[in-house]
């Protein structure tokens, strides 16, 4: 088959690192075949393909330069389908219009942020169905972090992380990995800070926030009010089913 080119847009490696395991997870789960051949079934690109993912907080300072399409300028209007603009949402429309100026052009476009408790959802929404694009939108909105959405996948494998959770349990005066969407993203020296949490669970071992990523029955149940979940189902609608039947 042909390789599945997918572009993310996204704050940072944290993010990447996410995305592109649950992504990879969810594919592996609905094709065994690509179990041995995944990397050679699909790429990750940022507007620059020699890159894996378009970073977020350099589109506004370095992209600036009016959009083209066809020969075309795109005038970036205050409107999108007549409504006024939503939070971040000229942010997304930029990101969109290069992956869609892109060569190679990706088939699926992951937007992925952080709401920081912010509602910024509504603006990805707002442009992903306000135009039409070349290609799959996919979002991916952690709440508060996506921090969160590790820390709602870990499960203790021994005395000493059982008896840790425990503690942080009793510190919190609620299970974290259970209600994972009470975190904060804000102030970072808060007991409740997400990557804080993360760290006195994980340490600073990837492999083991990594493992925290692969139980899709624990994060989909876990995940509901931490903006997984909904991530999960849209990885299913509209990045599984690129990868159609083995080939022959």
């Amino acid at each position: 088959m042909n390789e599945v080119l997918i572009g993310i847009a996204c704050e940072d490696n944290g993010h990447f690192r996410a995305v592109s395991c649950l992504i990879d997870q969810r594919c592996l789960a609905a094709h065994d075949w690509l179990d041995g051949v995944l990397d050679d079934c699909r790429r990750w690109i940022g507007v620059d393909s020699r890159e894996q993912y378009l970073k977020t907080a350099s589109i506004d300072r370095k992209d600036v330069r009016p959009q083209r399409h066809k020969g075309l300028t795109i005038k970036q209007h205050g409107l999108i389908g007549g409504k006024p603009l939503e939070n971040e949402s000229s942010m997304w429309r930029k990101a969109l219009s290069l992956f869609r100026d892109s060569n190679p052009r990706p088939e699926v476009v992951v937007l992925a942020r952080d709401s920081d408790r912010y509602d910024r959802r509504a603006g990805i929404i707002q442009v992903r169905d306000g135009f039409h694009w070349p290609f799959r939108v996919v979002i991916a909105v952690a709440h508060p972090e996506v921090e969160a959405w590790y820390v709602s996948g870990f499960e203790p494998k021994s005395h000493a992380e059982k008896a840790h959770l425990e503690q942080l349990t009793r510190d919190l005066s609620f299970n974290p990995t259970i209600q994972s969407h009470r975190l904060t993203s804000q102030p970072k020296n808060s007991p409740r800070d997400a990557k804080r949490v993360l760290a006195n669970l994980c340490g600073e071992d990837l492999d083991r926030q990594r493992a925290c990523l692969t139980d899709e029955q624990r994060l989909r149940a876990r995940g509901g009010e931490n903006g997984l979940a909904q991530f999960l189902d849209e990885i299913d609608e509209s990045i599984v089913p690129l990868f159609g039947r083995k080939p022959a």
